[in-house]
């Protein structure tokens, strides 16, 4: 018995290792960290920050962001890197943010009509467009890997706050991530992680936006392209949360925000990644 009670004090403890999650970002400039300034892959790197941290896990990413992507694009990308196909069959977690340069391709190819609320014209047809990409990227995606849970980003209007009393932009970005909150529930392991309100009003969200509309009301009509590209030419960025380089990617407080958003879905899906 003394012999035994000396073993049980004197063995060496093992202390469980940090389980290594494989998170695999794929997607656009959201993804790639565009407006990061300390140029660490935006949402990437700080949800790594945050799950070392806080859930004192053992966390590998890797980053297949592109400035620019449409969906279209991001699934070619795929399909033809044997790289990004490794590292999707081997994911945990999958991250993906797309759509935002779908909705912008329209919208420069329709500005004047997006100034006087005329889209109603051509939206139909690129929703359905927008649909199938959808659709065809996540059935890429699900080929290489079609157990690991993915976290979809929603889009957001970064136009909301120069021009807040535009209609058709805010309906078209909600009925863009209606789109992707089909897809999400068709898959059933697809978690959508809305950023959608806070990106668009930045610090005016929750707040009374009288003399924020008052301020925009111009004469859209009377509007040249010209002018308004000089307004959002402006140096200082009217959003606290996007970049003032271009208005339109999140800056810092921007990809935090995306993050705790993020981190607020994986927690809550937690057995889906961490089992």
């Amino acid at each position: 018995m003394g012999v035994c009670f000396w073993l049980a004090f004197n063995l060496p403890v093992r202390i469980a290792e940090a389980k290594t999650i494989n998170l695999v970002a794929v997607g656009d400039s959201l993804t790639y960290g565009q407006g990061d300034t300390h140029h660490n892959g935006g949402y990437v790197g700080l949800i790594k920050q945050d799950l070392d941290k806080k859930q004192k896990a053992k966390v590998k990413t890797q980053n297949f962001g592109k400035v620019g992507d449409r969906s279209d694009q991001i699934m070619t990308r795929v399909k033809n890197s044997t790289k990004i196909q490794k590292a999707l069959a081997q994911a945990d977690v999958i991250t993906m943010t797309v759509g935002g340069n779908d909705m912008m391709k329209v919208i420069q190819d329709n500005f004047m009509l997006m100034l006087t609320d005329q889209l109603d014209g051509v939206m139909p047809k690129e929703k359905k467009s927008y649909q199938k990409k959808l659709q065809a990227l996540i059935r890429t995606v699900r080929y290489y890997n079609p157990k690991a849970p993915i976290f979809l980003f929603s889009i957001y209007n970064p136009f909301y706050v120069y021009f807040p009393t535009i209609q058709d932009l805010p309906k078209y970005t909600a009925d863009w991530n209606d789109i992707a909150l089909e897809q999400a529930e068709n898959d059933g392991n697809i978690y959508f992680v809305d950023i959608n309100d806070r990106l668009s009003q930045g610090q005016y969200l929750n707040k009374d936006q009288t003399q924020l509309k008052k301020e925009s009301q111009l004469d859209l009509n009377k509007t040249s392209s010209i002018k308004v590209e000089k307004m959002l030419a402006d140096e200082e960025e009217k959003n606290d949360y996007l970049s003032s380089d271009d208005h339109f990617h999140p800056n810092d407080k921007g990809y935090r925000y995306m993050t705790s958003r993020l981190y607020k879905v994986m927690i809550k899906h937690k057995k889906t990644w961490m089992g």
